[in-house]
């Protein structure tokens, strides 16, 4: 396993293949802003697959270790919640698990305090995904953002930071669209 691991850090050091996955960021980065525009629960979590899926290649391309584990799992995740109204996947037995699972997934690619950033990150958006209503997503994704930009910044993830912020921005006006101007027209607060 270590051997793996050292195989896979030394990625980060073939300047190619770090702006191959800093490429493949920006498309990530893409799918990440479009998924809180969607005006569906299933529209947000399957762009958020794409994204988790593509953002795992680029961590692992630019050495980000944990943030390649930790976006596989999210992949997974969103994967298994994208089914959340099917009897099989009930939210009180899989947000347990998949918060168990981030935590676990720090240990083999642990980097110091700093992995833990990410980690709290998973754990928020494993209650974002989990919730049935587009507003909870939104409210439970929020301080995922903040803790990824300081660990993008430090593994020089130029794609991570920018989403983070494209998605705290994006949460922010998808709260005022579909939320805020409604509660203001009295048609409630949205869903």
């Amino acid at each position: 396993m270590e051997t793996l691991l050292k195989a896979l850090e030394s990625l980060s050091e073939n300047k190619a293949l770090f702006y191959v996955g800093q490429g493949i960021g920006v498309i990530a980065l893409l799918c990440a802003m479009a998924s809180y525009q969607m005006k569906s629960r299933k529209g947000i979590v399957t762009l958020q697959i794409v994204g988790c899926a593509l953002f795992a290649i680029h961590f692992l391309l630019i050495g980000a270790l944990t943030g390649a584990l930790l976006n596989v799992l999210a992949a997974c995740r969103a994967a298994v919640f994208f089914f959340k109204d099917r009897k099989w996947c009930r939210a009180e037995i899989f947000v347990p698990l998949f918060i168990v699972l981030s935590i676990a997934a720090v240990i083999p690619t642990w980097d110091g305090p700093l992995s833990l950033l990410p980690m709290a990150g998973m754990i928020c958006t494993t209650f974002s995904i989990a919730s049935a209503k587009t507003f909870a997503i939104r409210m439970w994704a929020l301080p995922s953002s903040p803790l990824w930009i300081v660990y993008n910044a430090i593994n020089k993830s130029v794609a991570g930071v920018v989403t983070e912020v494209f998605v705290m921005t994006s949460i922010v006006v998808a709260l005022i669209r579909f939320h805020v101007s409604k509660e203001k027209n009295g048609a409630g607060g949205g869903d």
